[in-house]
């Protein structure tokens, strides 16, 4: 009996931790050198994957010399529409696209470039932020460099509730569109208008170094900055450190003024790569280099590197709406593990994608062979941040993943990484050995029952696409609930299903594709919606 149990308990923990995700289709994309997927959106009839290419053949039909943002346009299942570079002739890459309110979208990356398609460069020989704006097809609308004569790296940004943009990372400029510099690298955000007008900019940062890497519009038209800082003081971060860096998170109103401002961490380095606004308070996602202080009892795994030093789990905080502390877990093994895009479900879960190296602790079916070399790691956890399952995704080689990952469905993902090697999971490209092409991938859990009561399937939804409003139609279905979330994972309304027809008032809702879930006794329904103005 009690072998009986074990192996019982065993069984058991291996269906908690294991995800039954398959990948429904994959796509490859390069040329013979160095070329990475860095975000996804998804567009009307598919998909923009972005990144940066040194390859100057193979899918890549043009290039100025040099690395250049890469934008694909795909269809629905991955098949190549168009793609476009955009640079110039020294070094362009790009980290983020993110649409505005009426169907365009912002390239965001940095650049050293000073011809090609840079309309001017105020600040030469040095690296600047360079924001993009292109239309659905692709056609560049007008381009903005951003900085001062010092060097600028963009890490991330956001689309803003009036059309524009922010983009957030680090300066070393005490000049040009940098208005405060406190000394080495500051976080450094900058906000242009739909017309690519800088409209303000805003330095977090003290005498030391100070590094931007997440950022969010809260609904209260502010922001949440996160960052990395060792805090030496001086400047405008004055919170109180646990060791060599901290993650801080600070609170903007809508005229950036610090409404509160917080550090999370160990003794060790660790900082903030994500954000998530949710009903009660926010998520972010973090590094984590030890397993003291606040990482006390989050379950970090202890390993080092070949020169001693402590490697990275993945670490989840909740906070509440002024940045205390409700619960912190950690993700990882022995090696390291990082992610930069977590998403939230409709059932209150999170789902986090990112890399592991490692092949112990919480990661189980990693392909790789070396210690320096990753899978693409997808990681849900429950609404108290207990983990409900992970899965790697990869083959012999290196598998990586930025910020490319959204949403379909509660059960249903597309991907968008690197690979350098064809093998286990992956059946396409790369187009040249020891050089990473675009991964490209759906993936969804076929283990899911399909109801029985299919009366929940009858939901119609017009127009589709929609301007000023939308109407979910569904008679004799049960009372339930319908929510709606952006490209981000970021649920943006919620209405309650009493009639026959629920109209969604778009108004007010910018432009772009978003995905709706109904649920109802236990059942739910899935879509996706487009907002075209």
């Amino acid at each position: 009996m009690k072998l009986l149990i074990t192996l019982l308990s065993i069984i058991c923990s291996m269906n908690l931790f294991s995800q039954n995700m398959q990948i429904e289709w994959q796509s490859c994309f390069g040329g013979t050198r160095q070329d990475e997927a860095s975000d996804i959106i998804s567009v009307s009839g598919g998909y923009f994957i972005a990144g940066y290419t040194a390859s100057n053949d193979g899918d890549i039909s043009f290039t100025h010399g040099s690395s250049e943002y890469w934008i694909i346009k795909t269809d629905g299942t991955g098949n190549m529409i168009w793609e476009k570079t955009y640079g110039g002739s020294l070094g362009d890459g790009c980290a983020r696209i993110l649409p505005d309110n009426l169907g365009n979208y912002y390239l965001l990356g940095g650049s050293n470039s000073t011809d090609g398609d840079i309309t001017e460069d105020p600040y030469p020989d040095s690296w600047d932020f360079w924001i993009v704006k292109i239309d659905s097809s692709g056609n560049k609308i007008w381009d903005k460099m951003a900085g001062g004569n010092g060097d600028e790296l963009l890490w991330t940004g956001t689309p803003t509730s009036d059309g524009g943009v922010v983009a957030l990372g680090w300066s070393g400029s005490d000049d040009g569109d940098v208005s405060i510099h406190y000394g080495s690298y500051d976080a450094w955000m900058v906000k242009l208008s739909s017309e690519g007008e800088v409209e303000w900019d805003f330095t977090l940062g003290t005498d030391y170094q100070d590094y931007g890497q997440a950022i969010i519009q809260t609904v209260d038209g502010g922001y949440l900055v996160g960052c990395s800082s060792e805090i030496y003081g001086g400047g405008n971060l004055s919170c109180e450190t646990n060791g060599n860096a901290d993650g801080v998170l600070v609170k903007l109103d809508s005229s950036r003024n610090i409404e509160w401002q917080q550090c999370y961490g160990g003794s060790d380095y660790d900082g903030i790569v994500g954000l998530l606004e949710i009903e009660d308070g926010y998520i972010f996602l973090a590094y984590a280099s030890m397993n003291d202080g606040d990482l006390a009892g989050s379950g970090w795994h202890e390993g080092y590197n070949h020169l001693g030093d402590p490697t990275t789990d993945i670490w989840v905080v909740k906070v509440d709406f002024t940045g205390n502390i409700i619960w912190t877990k950690c993700y990882g093994g022995s090696k390291y593990e990082a992610a930069e895009n977590i998403l939230q479900q409709s059932d209150g879960s999170f789902t986090i994608f990112g890399v592991a190296a490692s092949h112990d602790g919480d990661v189980t079916g990693n392909h790789t062979l070396s210690e320096y070399d990753y899978d693409i790691w997808v990681v849900k956890i429950g609404s108290e941040g207990e983990l409900l399952s992970q899965q790697c995704f990869g083959g012999l080689g290196d598998d990586r993943l930025d910020f490319g990952a959204i949403k379909k469905g509660d059960n249903d993902f597309v991907i968008a990484g690197q690979t350098d090697y064809q093998s286990y999971d992956v059946t396409c490209g790369p187009t040249a050995m020891n050089y990473p092409d675009y991964w490209v991938f759906e993936i969804k859990d076929t283990t899911v029952a399909v109801p029985e009561n299919r009366q929940i399937m009858q939901l119609k939804v017009f127009p589709n696409p929609a301007d000023t409003y939308v109407i979910f139609e569904h008679p004799g279905m049960p009372k339930g609930s319908l929510r709606i979330y952006n490209p981000y994972g970021q649920m943006v309304a919620e209405l309650p299903v009493k009639d026959e027809k629920t109209v969604w008032d778009t108004r007010d809702i910018r432009a772009g594709v978003y995905f709706y879930t109904f649920v109802a006794n236990g059942q739910s329904q899935s879509g996706k919606l487009i907002i075209s103005k």
